[in-house]
């Protein structure tokens, strides 16, 4: 464990040393993605191959679930990079959750800007952000407040393109030269990845949002009847029951109609 923590701090500050190199030479950053990317993919590729050899039913970490947005109802978000935690089987209690994500600052402030009209700058979570900021955290790619405030402002574009449009995943806005609102376009296939709504599932198939809080905001928001969305992390007693659905021993009716299991093959057949 030890080793592990060791490590993941050691590649914290070499993220951060390359976060502050390209800030300072944009043009060495396109190296240090491409970097980073074959890096992830071979850590999610090694996570994948252990999950093969010890569970019947396959964890694909990239795949993407049609599911509710409504039924995204609980956080359950702990900071690390996204590739560590991609296609996870993970036991305890990390799931146990009461954070409701309709009851965070960033969801609120969705809600009061796009229903009633209230300013970014007079939301809590605008004052929140700008808080950090002025502590000399980054967040979102900002590092003041006149850029978190033209990313409020591109915030409003999304929305736009999500109401005018639809909902799509990123893959499908890079294939149709979609406009992503808030990314560059040219972004590599896995660094897309990141900007899909993520979640984890809980020990009873509980969808528990990880990442992508604007998105879903706006899904939410807009009343959409479904979305795409990643799984990150699942616990260890739904990895079991993903097994026993595989094999046959579940009955194929207790979860009906559960996105992450609805595209396995019941029991060999």
């Amino acid at each position: 464990m030890e080793g592990t923590e060791e490590k993941r701090g050691v590649e914290e500050r070499l993220r951060g040393v390359g976060d502050e190199i390209a800030h300072r030479t944009p043009a060495v950053e396109p190296w240090l993605l491409r970097a980073r990317d074959v890096y992830a993919r071979m850590y999610v590729q090694r996570t994948a191959l252990s999950n093969r050899l010890h569970h019947d039913a396959p964890v694909v970490p990239y795949r993407l679930l049609d599911v509710d947005p409504d039924d995204i109802e609980y956080v359950q978000i702990r900071r690390q990079p996204m590739f560590r935690a991609a296609g996870g089987v993970v036991d305890g209690d990390w799931d146990q959750t009461d954070e409701r994500f309709e009851e965070t600052d960033t969801f609120r402030a969705y809600e009061q800007h796009f229903e009633h009209g209230v300013p970014w700058s007079e939301t809590e979570f605008f004052e929140r952000i700008v808080g950090e900021l002025a502590d000399g955290n980054v967040r979102w790619g900002c590092r003041t407040q006149a850029e978190f405030e033209a990313r409020c402002e591109r915030l409003d574009d999304l929305y736009e393109s999500i109401r005018e449009d639809g909902y799509r995943s990123q893959a499908a806005l890079a294939d149709s030269g979609g406009d992503n609102p808030i990314r560059d376009p040219e972004r590599l296939k896995t660094e897309r990845f990141k900007d899909e709504i993520a979640v984890h599932v809980g020990r009873d198939g509980d969808l528990l949002f990880a990442d992508g809080r604007n998105r879903l905001s706006i899904a939410k928001l807009l009343d959409l009847d479904a979305i795409q969305v990643r799984v990150l992390r699942r616990h260890t007693e739904w990895q079991n029951v993903r097994d026993a659905y595989v094999r046959g021993t579940l009955p194929p009716d207790e979860y009906p109609s559960h996105p992450d299991l609805e595209y396995l093959t019941y029991g060999g057949l």
